[in-house]
């Protein structure tokens, strides 16, 4: 920061002659990035410059300057220096946890059912063998995935939702058009993604494991759509966000306190529930149209017949929870964290102790309590205090690590919505690659040559893949400027009275990218949703 004052005789500064003189005498270096204009400079009761006072200025102009930035749906925002700083936390947490979203899915973590004791597999199937080191399958379960990175997305998802407008204003929900996009997003990723991905990658990009249902025969009929939780089952994050904030959308309209939102929440989540934790199944009614239950498990998901389309699941209501919970009061506890915390503990060192006690947590649970019950069935009511606890504690370890990270993980963390939507799609094909893959390696007696290659194999979708599909759904967003700014720089064209104009392909092309990118570019709300599906 320069601070600058005016000689006698001057009678105005622009700050861009201020820059432009600095760059032609200074080395880039020691090229100030702000300019403060002043009409003097503080001084001491002995005639000298304040340093201590200049410092403050210093770091509150800092604090007020902003930078513009894109957020994950392609909208430009201008942040402070704070949320500039939790938005690289966010983006290096979102690019780990994102690790953990593939490997649970793609090696089948507590995905499949157990006949035997009537509950979740405890381990990831691809990697129950002998050919691969225990220790190795229990690395991969624990090291990234594990259910942290849900409660970690929740956490970080709701706490920069809850941003408030004004400095230690209120949290306001702000249900928008990008909530739509969101759930439209959600939808397409039943219908029809997966048909438009099996057309083009094949058996590359559809399931093999139909659970114990016969694969179906018409990938539009609904022999499929009574199935399609095997082919984007992961959707069920983007739904249970948006039946949150639709709640305290409501209960804010009617000015419903937080911690009485969080009761109520809290309340359906121990409610009597069928089955394993399900409601209002619409797909049980046997003499229901045919056209209904398909539209109902289009938009509730669906995995046969013994798990219909119940409308609320009690695990998504547990997430949900967590949701109102960190709303309301994440940012809150932040602020008094961050100023009860002494600067000797603001260190790399205590950093990375957070980060390795949130991992010896995570392997912890991995060796003696896993699956989480109630995280992920919704059973084991008595479970609750200890999965939620660490449900939260390990991901805020994770995040207080990650603030002394010294990487700029914005390319992974921002993409995270496209790794999200399409991974799951091939999870299948990369299980059986991982099965002939350990068999491969498996002369190496440490075990962890496959644990990096699986990690490697993680890493290169989420640097490469996953970004493609991710801009591939935010092309209507990022083409329509550009398209608006060619409409705007064409020449107008005189049209006599009484003339119906005519409209070209462009002109009606734009019109009606216009209603789509409405949703993603304009409104307000959250749209940011991230993953384990």
């Amino acid at each position: 920061v320069a601070f600058v004052t005016k000689r006698d005789g001057v009678s105005s500064i622009a700050e861009a002659g201020l820059r432009a003189h600095c760059q032609a005498n200074l080395t880039a270096s020691y090229m100030p990035k702000y300019f403060v204009i002043m009409d003097e400079m503080p001084k001491l009761p002995n005639g000298k410059r304040d340093l201590k006072e200049l410092v403050k200025v210093a770091s509150a102009h800092v604090d007020d300057a902003v930078e513009v930035v894109m957020d994950s749906l392609g909208q430009m925002k201008k942040l402070g220096k704070r949320a500039v700083f939790e938005n690289a936390v966010v983006h290096r947490c979102y690019a780990f946890w994102m690790i953990g979203v593939l490997t649970d899915h793609w090696m089948r973590c507590a995905m499949d059912w157990n006949l035997y004791s009537n509950r979740w597999a405890p381990f990831c199937t691809i990697l129950a063998r002998t050919s691969v080191k225990p220790w190795t399958e229990i690395l991969v379960r624990s090291f990234f995935g594990n259910d942290q990175d849900m409660f970690g997305f929740i956490m970080l998802g709701a706490y920069q939702d809850a941003s408030p407008d004004a400095a230690n204003g209120p949290p306001r929900v702000k249900l928008g058009l990008k909530d739509l996009f969101v759930f439209m997003i959600y939808l397409l990723m039943a219908l029809p993604i997966p048909q438009l991905m099996h057309l083009v990658f094949r058996s590359w990009a559809w399931p093999v494991f139909w659970g114990f249902n016969v694969p179906p025969q018409d990938d539009w009929g609904w022999d499929y759509m009574e199935l399609n939780s095997y082919a984007s089952g992961h959707r069920w994050y983007l739904l249970m966000v948006l039946q949150t904030r639709v709640f305290m959308q409501i209960s804010e309209v009617i000015r419903l306190p937080g911690h009485c939102q969080a009761i109520i929440y809290g309340v359906t989540c121990v409610l009597p529930m069928e089955g394993y934790g399900s409601m209002f199944d619409m797909c049980e009614d046997s003499g229901a149209p045919t056209y209904v239950v398909y539209v109902f498990s289009w938009v509730f998901r669906n995995a046969g017949t013994q798990a219909g389309c119940p409308m609320i699941f009690r695990c998504s209501q547990v997430y949900g929870f967590f949701y109102v919970i960190c709303f309301h009061y994440l940012r809150p506890l932040v602020t008094f964290v961050d100023k009860s915390i002494p600067d000797n503990l603001r260190t790399s060192t205590w950093a990375a102790i957070a980060f390795s006690t949130s991992q010896m947590i995570g392997l912890s649970m991995a060796l003696f309590h896993y699956p989480n019950l109630v995280l992920e069935s919704g059973t084991g009511l008595q479970w609750a205090w200890l999965e939620m606890s660490v449900a939260f504690l390990q991901p805020a370890l994770i995040a207080l690590g990650m603030a002394a990270l010294p990487f700029n993980l914005a390319w992974w963390g921002n993409t995270t919505l496209g790794c999200y939507v399409f991974h799951f799609y091939f999870k299948d094909q990369v299980g059986m690659w991982v099965w002939s893959l350990c068999d491969w390696v498996a002369w190496d007696p440490t075990g962890l040559l496959a644990f990096f290659l699986i990690i490697g194999l993680c890493a290169i979708f989420t640097t490469f893949l996953g970004p493609a599909g991710h801009y591939f759904l935010l092309t209507p967003a990022l083409l329509y400027p550009r398209i608006a700014k060619a409409m705007a720089g064409r020449p107008k064209v005189a049209v006599q009275a009484g003339a119906r104009p005519r409209s070209s392909p462009l002109a009606i092309a734009a019109g009606a990218l216009r209603g789509c990118i409405e949703i993603v570019v304009g409104g307000s709300g959250n749209g940011k949703k991230q993953s384990k599906m």
